[in-house]
C-alpha cells in the first residue's frame, strides 16, 4: 500500500473516531436531558405552600411586589391581569405570549386553580381586593419558557450548536489534515524517489552520480550515508578492476618468463641431441646452463603454486615448536654462500637463551628467501650488507631482517606489502620478479602465525616481524 494511502486512511480513521465521539457526546447529553425532564414531570411539592399564600392574599390587602418576592423564595414567578391589562408581572417574557398563556388558565374565586402540563406547575385564583378584582397567576420558576409557548429550550438550541459546530470543526479538520498530509508526503517522497532513482543507476552500473538533497531531517542521513556507501562500492569497484588487471599483468609476465628459460633448456638440449656440444666440458657447460633454465622455472612455477594458494585461501600450514634463532642461524648458514657469488653477506645477531616459536619452518625459509630476494634486486647498492637478528619482547619473539640499501620512498612505504603492488613499474619488464607478491607472501604468512610485520626506513630497508613465543616468553 501506498504511504500517501497510509496517511489518507489513518487521517480519515481519526476523523471518523471523532465523529463518533462527538455523536456519542451529544446523544449522552440528550439522555441525561430526557431524565431530567422526566423527573420534573410530577407537581411541584411547593404547590400547597404557594396555595396558602394565595389564600393570605385573598384575605389581605398586600402589595404585589411584596407577594411576588415571598413567591419567589420557593421558585415560582407572578403575573396580575386586570381586565385586559398586567397589572404586574415578572416573567420576562414578550406580553403577547403571557396573555396568550393566561387566557388557556380557567380560574375560580373561590380556591386556587393548579395547572399541571409538561413538567410545569402553575397556580391561579381570581382575587378581589377591595372594589377591584385581579387575575393571579404564579408559575414555577424553572420552566415557565415551555408554558409561554416557546418551541426549542435553551438546551435544545445548545446541544444543535453543539453538533453543527463540532461538524464544522470535523471537516475543517479534515481539510486542513488532508493538506498537511499532502505536503508531507511531497516531502517524504521527493528523497525516496532520489534514492530509488540511485539505485536504479547503480544497477545500471553508474556510481559516480551522488544524490543531492539538503533537507534537514533523518532523511539527510539516509541519504548521505547512501552517497557514502555508493563512494565505496566505486572504491572497490576501482580496487577490484586494479587488482584484476595485475593479475592479468602477473600471469601475462610469468608465462612470458617462463617461456625463455624454457626456450633456452630446450635449445640446449637439441643442442646436445645434434652432438653440438661435442667435447665433454661443452656438454658439462649445455648441462649447467639447462639446469640453470631450470631452476629458474621452477621459481617461477613456485610462485604461481603459492598465487594459487593464495587465491583459494587453502596455503598449507604445519606448524611445530622451533626455535627462532637456530632457524635463522641455520637459514644464514643455507645462503651464504649463493649470497658470495651474488657480492653480497648476511651477518647474524641473536640474543642470549632460546626462541621458542610455533611456525611452520618452509613457511618461515619462504618469508626470508623473499627478503632476501627482494633485497638483492632492489636494494641498489654493492657490496649489500644484511642483518638477521632474533631478540625477546615481552612474550613475543622478534625477527629483523635489514639491508644497507637506499629504502623505500616515504609515499610507497604504507603500500609495499599490498597484494601486486610494484614500487618501480618498470623493472617487471626486466626481471622475473616483477608480480609484486614477494611482500605480500611475507605478510601473509607472518599473520597466518598471529604475528605482525612492518617496514621501515632505517639506514636501509627494515623489516620487523613479531611472533608469539611458545612458552610465554620464558628462555
Amino acid at each position: 500500500m501506498k504511504l500517501s494511502k497510509r496517511i489518507f486512511i489513518s487521517n480519515t480513521s481519526m476523523m471518523f473516531l471523532s465523529l463518533v465521539l462527538l455523536l456519542a457526546i451529544g446523544s449522552g447529553m440528550i439522555n441525561m436531558y430526557d431524565q431530567v425532564t422526566k423527573k420534573n414531570n410530577r407537581l411541584d411539592s411547593n404547590i400547597f405552600t404557594v396555595a396558602s399564600i394565595f389564600k393570605q392574599a385573598q384575605e389581605t390587602d398586600r402589595d404585589w411586589s411584596a407577594l411576588s418576592l415571598e413567591l419567589g423564595k420557593y421558585n415560582y414567578r407572578l403575573c396580575v391581569e386586570q381586565g385586559s391589562s398586567l397589572v404586574y408581572c415578572n416573567i420576562r417574557h414578550q406580553e403577547k405570549d403571557i396573555r396568550a398563556y393566561l387566557k388557556t388558565l380557567k380560574l375560580s374565586a373561590d380556591h386556587p386553580s393548579m395547572f399541571f402540563e409538561d413538567g410545569v406547575t402553575s397556580l391561579g385564583q381570581i382575587i378581589s381586593v377591595g372594589d377591584e378584582t385581579y387575575a393571579v397567576v404564579s408559575v414555577n420558576y424553572g420552566n415557565y419558557n415551555q408554558l409561554l409557548g416557546v418551541d426549542q429550550s435553551d438546551f435544545d438550541k445548545f446541544l444543535i450548536t453543539f453538533l453543527a459546530v463540532g461538524l464544522s470543526f470535523i471537516a475543517v479538520l479534515l481539510l486542513i489534515s488532508q493538506l498537511l498530509t499532502k505536503r508531507l508526503v511531497k516531502h517524504i517522497m521527493t528523497p525516496i524517489h532520489q534514492l530509488t532513482e540511485s539505485a536504479r543507476r547503480i544497477e545500471e552500473g553508474d556510481l559516480s552520480t551522488p544524490i543531492w538533497y539538503s533537507g534537514k531531517d533523518e532523511f539527510e542521513i539516509v541519504c548521505a550515508s547512501f552517497n557514502q556507501m555508493q563512494v565505496h562500492l566505486k572504491e572497490e569497484q576501482d580496487k577490484n578492476a586494479a587488482y584484476e588487471k595485475a593479475r592479468t599483468d602477473m600471469i601475462s609476465g610469468i608465462s612470458h618468463d617462463l617461456r625463455t628459460p624454457l626456450t633456452s633448456v630446450k635449445g640446449y638440449i637439441k643442442g646436445l641431441q645434434d652432438r653440438i656440444a661435442s667435447t665433454p666440458e661443452k656438454q658439462a657447460q649445455y648441462l649447467s646452463i639447462a639446469y640453470k633454465k631450470a631452476t629458474d622455472m621452477d621459481v617461477l612455477l613456485q610462485r604461481l603454486f603459492y598465487f594459487s594458494k593464495l587465491e583459494t585461501g587453502n596455503l598449507p600450514f604445519f606448524p611445530i615448536e622451533t626455535d627462532l634463532g637456530k632457524f635463522s642461524r641455520k637459514f644464514a648458514y643455507d645462503i651464504q654462500d649463493d649470497l658470495k657469488l651474488k657480492n653480497a653477506s648476511i651477518h647474524i645477531e641473536i640474543s642470549d637463551g632460546t626462541h621458542w616459536v610455533r611456525v611452520d619452518t618452509e613457511q618461515m625459509r619462504q618469508v626470508l628467501a623473499n627478503l632476501v630476494e627482494n633485497a638483492l634486486k632492489y636494494a641498489g647498492v654493492e657490496p649489500l650488507k644484511l642483518v638477521l637478528s632474533v631478540t625477546q619482547e615481552g612474550e613475543n619473539e622478534v625477527l629483523c631482517f635489514a639491508d644497507n640499501g637506499k629504502g623505500v620512498s616515504p609515499d610507497k612505504l604504507p603500500h609495499i606489502f599490498e597484494q601486486f603492488y610494484r614500487g618501480d613499474e618498470s623493472r617487471n619488464s626486466n626481471n622475473s620478479d616483477g608480480s609484486g607478491l614477494g611482500l605480500y607472501i611475507v605478510k601473509y604468512i607472518i599473520e597466518a602465525h598471529e604475528g605482525t610485520v612492518v617496514a621501515e626506513n632505517d639506514q636501509g630497508l627494515k623489516y620487523t616481524m613479531t611472533l608469539p613465543s611458545a612458552k610465554g616468553g620464558s628462555a
